[in-house]
Formats: C-alpha cells, structure tokens, sequence
C-alpha cells in the first residue's frame, strides 16, 4: 500500500468516526428529551386527564338545574305542607337563576351547552306519588340530589384549570348548601310526617 493510498484510507475512516458519533449524540438526544418529557407527564407537569372539561361540569350543572327546577314545580303543585310548597318556589326561583348564569359562562366559552347536557331520563324524574307521604319523600329526595350536587361541584371546582368555571362555582355552592340544609330541616320536622 503507498502511503497516499493509506494516508486516504485514515481521512475516510476519521470522517466515518466524526458521523458516527454526531448521529449518536443526535439520538442521545432525542431520547434524553423523550425521557425528560415522560418524566415531567409523569410527575403531573403535564395536561392532567383527570381535571374536568368545563363542558362536560357545565352541561351537568344545566342537567341538574333542569331538574330541580321540574322538582320545584312538582313541590308546588303536589306538596301537603306550606314549608314543602315554599320550598319548591325557591328551588324554581334559585335555579333558574343559577342555570342563567350556566348558560352565561357556557355562551362566553363558546360552549354547546345542548350538545353538553345528558338527556333527562325517567330515573332523573323521581316517581313521586301523590299521597300523604309526597312531602318527606320530595323532602328525602331533595336532600340526596343536593349532597351529591355539592360533592360534584366540590370535586369539579377543585380539579379545574378554568378560572371562569371554578368562580361560578364557588358563586353557586352556597345556594346549593342552603337548598340542602334546608331539605335537612324538612326531612327532620314533623311537618312531614310522613315517613322515609
């Protein structure tokens, strides 16, 4: 072998080496930066799956407020007791108000809120007959609707990113607590004296 012919022999293999080893550091690196990525997905850095779309808590708020409103009518209508009448014209009233202010949010988010609403359903509609019992049984139910309206609304509020949605809310959780307390009161009074 001449020595020109060795001298090219050592140039290509020193340029092999040099691609070799940047083709190595560029995959180095994109698997550092996989890593780091999952890492960070991982340790809650990233998106969350777990926090609640702001459509899905307000088609459920306007779900429940539709139903509450159709359960206050109910009251007025088929309620034995003054308190249970009463309590169902506050229910229409707070909740038509508070589903305004559902369709206010979802309009300025530029959220369907039909598209986002689950259908009512006959179990949504508690089959209250009209007898004696009417009043502690709307009372009974109406109890059961708001504890588990405000355990929702609590775990919404507190896994949302949505400033907006988290506002409205710590706005509507206090109605919701007096509505509760209030069909505590009933289930609790001997003016419903009829039993659960």
């Amino acid at each position: 072998m001449t020595y020109g012919r060795h001298l090219a022999c050592a140039w290509q293999a020193e340029i092999y080496s040099v691609r070799t080893e940047e083709v190595v550091m560029s995959r180095i690196k994109m698997w550092g930066l996989a890593i780091v990525a999952g890492w960070l997905m991982s340790a809650g850095v990233g998106w969350s799956a777990d926090a609640p779309a702001t459509a899905t808590v307000l088609g459920k708020l306007h779900h429940a407020n539709q139903k509450e409103i159709s359960m206050g009518k109910l009251a007025q209508k088929n309620g034995k007791s003054r308190p249970v009448k009463d309590y169902g014209r506050t229910l229409v009233k707070d909740h038509m108000a508070a589903d305004k202010k559902v369709a206010a949010l979802a309009k300025q988010e530029n959220i369907d809120l039909a598209a986002n609403t689950p259908a009512m359903n006959d179990a949504d509609m508690a089959s209250l007959p009209v007898d004696a019992d009417f009043d502690a049984k709307f009372a009974k139910a109406m109890l059961d609707d708001h504890e588990q309206a405000i355990n929702e609304l609590s775990s919404a509020r507190d896994g949302t990113r949505d400033a907006k949605l988290r506002d409205l809310i710590d706005e509507l959780l206090p109605t919701l607590r007096s509505h509760r307390d209030t069909a505590k009161r009933l289930v609790e009074s001997g003016s419903t004296r009829a039993s659960l």
